[in-house]
């Protein structure tokens, strides 16, 4: 049976990112998983952006206001209850969709938790009394002090996270950092990460509109109503603790809602440089099109479902390994590489002086191409090269036999011949044609199409044989 698909939509808070998990759930007639570590609290809807009554009616929603901020919920419950639930989605469901901007939950799902070392309940409990009478900013330094690679990711303006993160460093005597992305137990479904983003000032307007609006809406009075469980770790949230401050004195209303846009654009500074570490995430913009979001996701789809992830294009001169390349490279959705353009530069000097390279020279090459291609091994890749000799070949799959096809442009001499012939500014003296002819050793197990079809049907007839 076919594995099924876990999209997940990320990207900066204010971004857009319920309006487009909608409308990919309304195409794959699914339904949608929240992984906002705040919306899952009933108490808080305005501060948190909870989805509108008409965008919960219109899909399926979980996780959503399904706790109350005076019980413990952690990021470890929230991974166990979502593979729960997928596990019943799935049965009905090809594809399901998850939405959320906090990080942390969102990589729970996909990669699993990391795990982390007993924590000395003393340490725990100093930790919460320099909290109490010293404040965050002193954890804060802390942290940085311990762990500076995960003070650079994690919500710093969120004390659990710190404290969390101080008890590791200090139990273990190990930063925080060492003990994240240990390899995990696979999931049973595949996931994608689809990233919504903007230029920052585009990002800031929105959060500074959103913020007005959110105060428009009746934040303040949602505030008062939780003042006096301000104590409680989910009220440890912008938006929430800035407008306790305005209550209890220290700020002017004013002052709150400028803290409020000040720190949710720090929030969404965070959440960017979380994911931009995750060379996994297919990116658009805000405003991209939701037909060419699909088509993308589409491509991606069939793409990560094939086995063979490099495609190498091969065959003599003249036979149009950088025109099929490229072509097929866009209708699979992977990046285009020239094998010419990696040279070393003494190749490039010694056919700049008429003499032909070697095996040797061209073994530092290729083996230069295989290390791009291992590069590109899981996202894939097209590299077009002549490889005309198995022991090339060889060279060019070491490591990733597995991953590798090598699609042969299989043409006559007299076919190559009146190509080039009709090529505007290409000369290649008959003589050295023959000698690729001559050195030509064609691949046994390959893709092979004819040249002389066109372009656009020789990579339909690879298509049809890649899958």
């Amino acid at each position: 049976m076919a594995r099924k698909w876990l999209l997940c939509v990320v990207g900066p808070t204010a971004i857009g990112k319920t309006k487009l998990a909608i409308s990919l759930a309304e195409h794959f007639q699914t339904e949608i998983i929240s992984a906002d570590s705040r919306q899952f609290y009933k108490e808080m809807t305005i501060g948190t952006a909870v989805p509108t009554p008409k965008e919960l009616s219109a899909i399926k929603h979980h996780f959503i206001q399904h706790k109350s901020i005076q019980e413990h919920y952690s990021v470890g419950d929230f991974e166990k209850e979502a593979l729960d639930r997928l596990h019943v989605l799935f049965k009905k469901h090809d594809v399901v969709i998850l939405v959320g901007g906090s990080g942390l939950y969102v990589d729970a799902v996909i990669n699993g938790l990391d795990e982390f070392p007993e924590i000395d309940p003393v340490i725990r409990k100093n930790l919460r009394d320099k909290y109490n009478t010293e404040g965050l900013a002193y954890l804060q330094k802390e942290l940085k002090l311990h762990d500076p690679m995960y003070y650079e990711q994690v919500d710093i303006e969120n004390p659990h996270r710190v404290i969390r993160a101080l008890e590791v460093c200090i139990s273990a005597s190990k930063p925080y950092s060492s003990f994240l992305n240990k390899k995990k137990e696979p999931r049973s479904f595949n996931s994608l990460y689809i990233g919504l983003n903007a230029d920052r000032s585009v990002i800031y307007d929105r959060i500074n509109k959103r913020v007005d609006k959110m105060m428009a809406n009746g934040l303040l009075l949602e505030a008062k109503s939780l003042w006096k469980m301000a104590h409680l770790n989910a009220l440890q949230t912008v938006g929430y603790k800035e407008l306790f401050l305005h209550l209890d004195g220290t700020y002017s209303l004013e002052q709150a809602i400028e803290e409020i846009k000040k720190n949710t654009r720090r929030f969404a500074k965070r959440q960017l440089t979380w994911y931009r570490k995750n060379d996994q995430v297919l990116w658009f913009d805000y405003e991209e099109p939701i037909s060419s979001i699909l088509e993308n996701i589409t491509s991606q789809i069939k793409n990560r479902r094939m086995t063979k992830k490099i495609f190498y294009i091969m065959g003599v001169s003249g036979t149009g390994k950088t025109t099929i390349g490229q072509l097929l490279a866009k209708t699979l959705n992977m990046p285009f590489f020239d094998g010419d353009d990696f040279h070393s530069s003494a190749n490039i000097a010694k056919m700049a002086s008429g003499q032909p390279l070697n095996d040797d020279d061209r073994k530092s090459w290729l083996l230069d191409l295989n290390q791009l291609a291992k590069k590109h091994q899981n996202a894939g890749a097209v590299i077009a090269c002549s490889a005309l000799k198995k022991i090339y070949r060889d060279w060019l799959k070491n490591d990733i036999s597995d991953s590798t096809a090598f699609v042969f442009l299989e043409g006559t001499f007299e076919e190559v011949k009146t190509r080039l012939r009709a090529r505007k500014g290409h000369f290649m003296p008959i003589n050295l044609l023959q000698s690729q002819f001559d050195t030509l050793e064609p691949p046994i197990e390959c893709i092979k199409v004819k040249i002389t079809n066109s372009p656009t049907l020789m990579v339909e007839q690879i298509i049809k044989q890649i899958t």
